[in-house]
């Protein structure tokens, strides 16, 4: 984790935008803060889930776990897990491992949630 952050950094808020689930995420998200976001996608209602990641200036492997992870329980729930607005440095990790062919990621929340 980075110097001077702690799990109370990272901020996670939803909102309900044409059936689906739109969750802002706010903060560094690495294996200190990876359980706010993890218990509050545990706590929302729905199928359809988009997170937004325009405030997300840092992901680690553990952020990107609990994103694949989040892909495949929605999907074999019958449902649909996206992630949206995605910084370039968070894109660059799902492009290093190959998971912009797996995850559904879009450029806006509005893209996301059509």
């Amino acid at each position: 984790m980075r110097e001077g952050a702690d799990a109370m950094d990272l901020q996670v808020r939803s909102e309900v935008r044409g059936g689906w689930t739109v969750v802002a995420v706010t903060g560094e998200l690495d294996a200190d803060t990876v359980p706010v976001l993890s218990d509050h996608l545990e706590e929302t209602p729905g199928q359809r889930v988009v997170v937004d990641l325009t405030g997300v200036p840092f992901m680690d492997t553990t952020g990107l776990s609990l994103m694949l992870d989040w892909h495949r329980r929605l999907d074999t729930a019958g449902g649909q897990f996206r992630m949206a607005s995605l910084q370039p440095s968070v894109h660059k990790l799902f492009r290093l491992t190959e998971l912009t062919e797996v995850m559904h990621i879009h450029d806006t929340v509005d893209e996301a949630t059509h």
